[in-house]
């Protein structure tokens, strides 16, 4: 009976990622579809951005040096992309991971050190899963449209959307990394993608 419940439990969780990855794509289809639809209409009330070294328009598509701003929208539409598709990439192997490790910790056949092993490695990926959820409402919390964070053996990979990253940015995210992860400044590893 117990492993019948926990089948359950799994096939309620995939089909729950199923379904949160098939908004996801909706939600994103949905957007661009809008930003088409903006391109093809033109803009009501033309947005512009003015500062001392002249002017972007935001109606036209060209900023003063003649390039193209709608290259931002699909670098960004991208980065939407890539931290949905890290999102589920990650959730999929760690329920791959964890119904092995459970796998491990209930066969009878296994030994006592095989089993309670299991158990810490699952425990420890709870655990993982949790700081990484701490970090990434954190960042957002602190003003980063999205962030994703990696936990490897050695280190902890942080990807924020964002178009570039000032020092004082790193420097934020990786004290938000230490203080969560207690891991030391040169584990961390902070990158952009926009």
């Amino acid at each position: 009976m117990m492993v019948f419940k926990r089948k359950q439990v799994v096939v309620l969780s995939l089909v729950i990622m199923i379904l949160v990855a098939g908004y996801l794509q909706y939600s994103y289809k949905k957007s661009s579809e809008a930003i088409n639809d903006e391109k093809e209409n033109g803009r009501l009330g033309e947005a512009v951005y003015v500062s001392d070294e002249g002017y972007i328009s935001m109606g036209d598509g060209e900023d003063t040096q003649g390039n193209n701003l709608n290259t931002n929208i699909t670098a960004s539409q991208e980065a939407n992309n890539y931290f949905a598709q890290a999102r589920l990439e990650r959730e999929i192997t760690r329920s791959k991971n964890t119904d092995v490790l459970n796998s491990i910790a209930q066969d009878a056949s296994a030994s006592q050190e095989t089993r309670d092993n299991a158990y810490l490695q699952m425990i420890k990926m709870v655990d993982m899963a949790e700081c990484e959820m701490k970090i990434e409402s954190l960042l957002e919390e602190r003003g980063f449209a999205d962030a994703i964070v990696f936990f490897g053996d050695n280190n902890v990979d942080v990807i924020v959307k964002a178009p570039s990253l000032t020092e004082a940015q790193v420097a934020q995210i990786s004290e938000i990394v230490r203080r969560q992860a207690d891991v030391d400044y040169t584990q961390i590893t902070v990158r952009n993608k926009f």
